[in-house]
């Protein structure tokens, strides 16, 4: 993808836009709220970029809010208008299960789940839109019965802020100093798991593209637990659950 001008829409700290960096694409990073910005300012000129991603806010579009409002709803309209006003040759768009689908004209549209699961031990479903002007189907992966040892992170997470980071994918924690620690994890659950723009970002490359690319999903930093159970761990974390823990200090007196 090297040489493809991306434009991220609701950044964040645009873990998506890291994933297609890694491909080698130029991302540029839309206004974002975080930073005092705001999508509804922003106007990108027709025709310069290759593409338009992002991930708009989808707290309304949750089967656990039992009091949504109409900001998820027109933030998705935002993204639309920027998928219109840009005119790029593809656009991905990412959301919960819940979020209503759309259709762009002039675009071939395409809406599939992805779960983290499928590629961690931790569950988080999203739905992914894409839509191109070519005419290109892409093949995503589907799978049933996986099994995960945790949940996706959340803004009131009790984990800590380096696990939070490492579900998410990421090798080491963001220094986001400028920000409370609520803050922080609200920042990095908002965010597109890593894993989850890496395989987009590679599936893409290859099937829009027809770019030779690896999808590779696993770290070498990647942690089991103690007791040998092998499931991963996170964080500070030596052992999986309290039956590991027990497990794992049996083991060590018995040494």
């Amino acid at each position: 993808m090297d040489n493809t001008l991306i434009l991220s829409t609701f950044p964040g700290v645009d873990l998506f836009g890291r994933a297609f960096e890694e491909t080698g694409a130029c991302i540029v990073q839309a206004q974002d709220k975080i930073l005092g910005g705001d999508i509804r300012r922003f106007h990108p000129p027709k025709g310069r970029f290759d593409a338009v991603i992002g991930g708009s806010p989808c707290q309304d579009f949750s089967r656990l809010n039992r009091n949504p409002g109409n900001l998820s709803k027109e933030m998705l309209d935002e993204f639309i208008r920027v998928v219109k006003e840009a005119d790029p040759d593809w656009f991905l768009h990412e959301n919960v299960v819940g979020v209503p689908a759309f259709d762009i004209p002039g675009y071939t549209m395409q809406r599939f789940t992805l779960d983290l699961a499928w590629f961690s031990d931790f569950s988080r479903a999203r739905v992914f839109t894409f839509g191109n002007k070519r005419g290109v189907t892409l093949n995503p992966i589907h799978k049933s019965g996986a099994v995960a040892n945790g949940t996706a992170v959340v803004g009131n997470d009790e984990r800590s802020y380096a696990a939070c980071c490492e579900i998410q994918g990421l090798d080491a924690p963001l220094e986001l100093d400028f920000l409370t620690l609520t803050a922080k994890k609200q920042v990095i659950a908002n965010a597109v798991p890593l894993q989850l723009g890496r395989y987009m970002a590679n599936l893409i490359a290859n099937e829009y593209y027809g770019k030779e690319s690896t999808l590779a999903f696993e770290h070498s930093n990647v942690r089991t637990c103690a007791c040998g159970c092998g499931r991963r761990v996170v964080g500070r974390a030596k052992t999986a659950s309290p039956a590991c823990r027990k497990r794992y200090s049996r083991q060590r007196i018995a040494c």
